[in-house]
């Protein structure tokens, strides 16, 4: 099933051309990075797919509806497919964290089990902490677990991996690939991290100065003579 469809997508900040022309599809349970250089565009690239910024021209199909002729009550209900998690993080700071994951139950109307989910993302020995209180690193482990209370058909995440240590990156990814495989949902991602492309994308786009330069399964660049996703990358990508 087509979740994501994106045919000659353009924005600009004046004479900033930030997107030139994107082509980009996304299908039901695939997991794909989105990489490039800091200012290519993928930032704003992922807030057009969340319906949070309006692009110039092109087409842009979530769901298989097209959001630029949506009403207002129709766009709300795509909403409702799709979680994300931005940088930075910012939370209640007065709510403990088990208070945080219950709030945002109530609020998606949730059928996930909250002791489940602390169990998954490691939270049980903080559940009973401030917010405000935690490292950065903890902060960005309950916000991605906040993030799959929804049960989203559609998960985009912002560099989701930054200020991790490597064992907090592995309960992510952990939870991740078990969520793609349980529901056939589709997660957009950003990550430096060449490794993580490597590892657990189905495929990559690749953003350089706006246009999307690769678009393709990680198996095709290897197979393309590189030695690694990370190559391949340095090799596209000038400084």
């Amino acid at each position: 099933m087509n979740i994501i469809n994106v045919s000659n997508l353009k924005k600009d900040y004046g004479t900033n051309k930030v997107l030139q022309g994107i082509e980009f599809q996304a299908n039901a349970g695939e997991i794909i990075g989105v990489i490039g250089k800091n200012g290519a565009g993928k930032s704003t690239f992922l807030e057009i797919l969340m319906t949070l910024k309006q692009y110039d021209t092109g087409t842009v199909t979530l769901f298989d509806e097209n959001i630029k002729s949506l009403s207002t009550n129709k766009l709300e209900q795509i909403r409702k497919q799709i979680s994300a998690v931005l940088q930075p993080t910012q939370f209640y700071k007065t709510l403990k964290v088990e208070e945080l994951l219950k709030l945002f139950k109530s609020y998606y109307k949730s059928t996930v089990d909250i002791q489940k989910i602390m169990e998954d993302f490691k939270l049980e020995p903080h559940r009973k902490k401030y917010f405000d209180k935690l490292s950065g690193g903890w902060k960005q482990i309950v916000s991605l677990a906040i993030a799959f209370l929804s049960e989203p058909k559609l998960l985009i995440l912002d560099e989701p991996t930054t200020g991790l240590d490597p064992h907090m990156r592995n309960i992510l990814w952990s939870y991740i690939t078990e969520y793609n495989k349980r529901t056939g949902g589709t997660v957009i991602l950003t990550t430096h991290n060449m490794d993580e492309i490597e590892l657990y994308c189905d495929k990559v786009l690749l953003i350089n100065n706006g246009v999307n330069e690769f678009f393709d399964t990680t198996e095709e660049i290897l197979a393309s003579g590189y030695k690694s996703i990370n190559e391949f990358y340095l090799m596209k990508v000038s400084i």
